[in-house]
């Protein structure tokens, strides 16, 4: 397959505060009929080597369900015209939490497996993770079980880093004063915490967990960002929330440096969060107040252009890429797969009226007449020289406009927009490009 310049790009990462995540694989803009009364999700939990993950909690909307022995699960919730959080989570693993706007069924989802030390809570414990150079200090008889019993025997305890593109959410969040922003990551890691009897464990109120989170190395090839050292942005830490999909800042006392950020994890009363969640999911990231959205439409793309014939299933879709600076000076990008049953895709959370190059490439053996006819366009206008094309896709480059929303993009109702209101511009985005063939 011809990559355009875009996709050639040594690195693909989810883009951060003033970049962008795909809102989500299901987020067509398309929703059933008014008659339909649920939404339903299935899909299979794996490992990263493709072992099926049993007990993972499954929970959307707040519906919770734990997948079988197979990895499998089914969830069936009421409609929601404001989308659905959808969260998998087992300790042990990387958590997923994405919105969607509509049920997704057979999906395939991969937690990433984290690093595991068998450690005694009775004692003082420094855990290291030697491929990321995470490093946590828990001192003795520091860890509750849910019931606020202090933990004793063999406990595991997990550490699993984050990268720009492994992060849960969207890099939405609340800052201390409440306002909505976005974030652009210079490290995370999820933590947890388990007993024999596999009771997730959380920190005693009062008692404090240290931790030192390297800067990864696809940010800035781990050097810490420049305008954090020097003030010119503000950086803090923060604290997932998987109910809401929102990363809330937290008071943990963090120190920047150089090579990464030291922070402080306070115990807190039961209570005040979810026991499941058990330690916590943590971000050190730089905050933008005014982030912005772009939308991208898909139209009168034929259905050979997404599945070339003889058609395979499922099919290999259409490759979009997109690559905006961050806040920092470093570039950012990331590509996903879109569907023939995907209408409109929204990139969430970039930086506003800043230049967005954004690419889309056809699937290998894809008709000559689906690049030959292809046209993007877009509002506002694209930069001088672009669009381009070549044979098997296009490339372009606008500014993301000067409308700012932090989040997924709501309409006018407070609902999650749909192709009609992408269509009749009820929307808060500042920016629309069209992918489309014209015969």
């Amino acid at each position: 397959m011809k990559r355009s310049a875009l996709l050639l790009l040594p690195t693909l990462l989810g883009l951060a505060c003033g970049e962008a995540e795909m809102s989500s694989s299901t987020a067509d803009g398309t929703r059933a009929g008014s008659a339909a009364l649920s939404a339903v999700f299935s899909g299979t939990v794996v490992d990263n080597q493709g072992q099926p993950i049993a007990g993972a909690r499954v929970t959307v909307n707040g519906i919770l369900r734990l997948t079988s022995s197979t990895g499998t699960y089914s969830v069936a919730v009421t409609e929601s015209l404001a989308g659905y959080r959808f969260d998998i989570r087992k300790d042990g693993y990387a958590p997923v939490n994405v919105f969607t706007t509509g049920g997704a069924i057979a999906r395939k989802h991969v937690l990433a497996k984290s690093f595991t030390k068998l450690i005694d809570p009775a004692i003082n414990n420094e855990i290291a993770d030697p491929a990321s150079g995470i490093r946590v200090m828990l001192p003795a008889n520091s860890l509750q079980t849910p019931t606020g019993a202090l933990a004793t025997g063999r406990v595991s305890f997990f550490i699993a880093p984050h990268g720009p593109d492994t992060m849960p959410g969207d890099f939405s969040a609340r800052n201390s004063a409440n306002q909505p922003v976005a974030l652009e990551t210079v490290g995370a890691v999820t933590l947890a915490a388990v007993d024999a009897s596999g009771n997730t464990l959380s920190l005693i109120a009062g008692k404090t967990l240290d931790v030192r989170l390297p800067v990864p190395a696809a940010v800035g090839g781990g050097t810490m960002p420049a305008c954090v050292l020097n003030g010119s942005c503000r950086a803090a830490m923060w604290r997932f929330d998987p109910r809401t999909g929102l990363w809330m800042e937290q008071a943990a006392s963090p120190q920047f440096n150089t090579m990464g950020t030291s922070f402080r994890i306070l115990g807190q009363r039961k209570g005040t969060i979810d026991s499941a969640d058990g330690l916590g999911t943590w971000n050190a990231d730089i905050e933008t107040v005014n982030p912005a959205c772009t939308l991208i439409k898909f139209e009168n793309i034929p259905l050979d252009c997404y599945n070339p014939p003889p058609a395979s299933t499922p099919e290999p879709g259409l490759e979009v890429a997109f690559e905006q600076m961050t806040v920092s000076g470093t570039p950012r990008s990331k590509e996903v797969t879109v569907s023939s049953s995907t209408s409109f895709i929204a990139l969430v959370n970039l930086r506003a009226s800043t230049h967005l190059k954004l690419s889309l490439e056809f699937p290998p053996g894809a008709p000559a007449y689906c690049a030959g006819n292809l046209s993007i366009t877009s509002t506002p206008a694209p930069a001088a020289g672009f669009p381009a094309y070549w044979a098997t896709g296009g490339i372009t480059q606008f500014t993301t406009g000067a409308l700012t929303y932090t989040g997924y993009p709501m309409n006018s109702a407070g609902n999650a927009i749909t192709l009609a209101d992408v269509v009749a511009g009820d929307h808060p985005c500042g920016s629309l490009v069209t992918f489309a063939t014209h015969p």
